[in-house]
């Protein structure tokens, strides 16, 4: 199980927070922007490294926020070829300028609802990963991602806080 043993009673979740995959530069509009080939190779690498790391549990990812973007539905899409992904949520509140504290209440409300889930993946865009990360870990941490990269983050629902633990930037 990917839940960390802190004390007796305190247990986290692995929120894992990621960028969309490369994606062209030219499209009618922002939101119809597709992945390039390039891109879903990064996505696959970082699948692939999720899982060498062993940070999905055996079950999957128990649930997947999704920007409606193209791009990052077809960085999901990607990713659950590879990784299996149980349930998914589609959110206009984690588009490229959305507000990272309506996006993080909106995260625990709905995580509330979901029990004792293990693993948690948001897929989203520049500059909204980097702002969340920081509220979320409640630090001016504010990393940059390149395409397709991911952070993981011990998360607490209890104290509404985490850890970034580790950040894949890619190959």
């Amino acid at each position: 199980m990917l839940w960390l043993e802190v004390s007796h009673t305190e247990k986290y979740m692995k929120l894992l927070i990621m960028r969309h995959g490369e994606a062209q530069l030219v499209a009618d509009s922002d939101m119809q922007r597709p992945l390039t080939k390039a891109g879903i190779n990064q996505v696959k690498q970082t699948a692939a490294w999720l899982i060498d790391n062993e940070l999905i549990p055996k079950q999957g990812i128990d649930f997947a926020f999704v920007s409606p973007y193209l791009r990052t539905r077809q960085t999901f899409a990607a990713l659950n070829e590879i990784l299996p992904i149980n349930d998914v949520e589609y959110s206009q509140d984690i588009l490229p300028c959305s507000v990272t504290s309506i996006a993080h209440d909106y995260l625990d409300t709905k995580l509330s609802f979901l029990g004792q889930p293990e693993c948690v993946l948001m897929v989203s865009h520049m500059p909204f990963v980097s702002y969340f990360v920081d509220i979320v870990c409640k630090q001016h941490i504010s990393p940059l991602f390149a395409t397709a990269s991911v952070v993981v983050i011990e998360y607490d629902l209890k104290r509404s806080q985490g850890k970034l633990i580790t950040h894949f930037q890619g190959i």
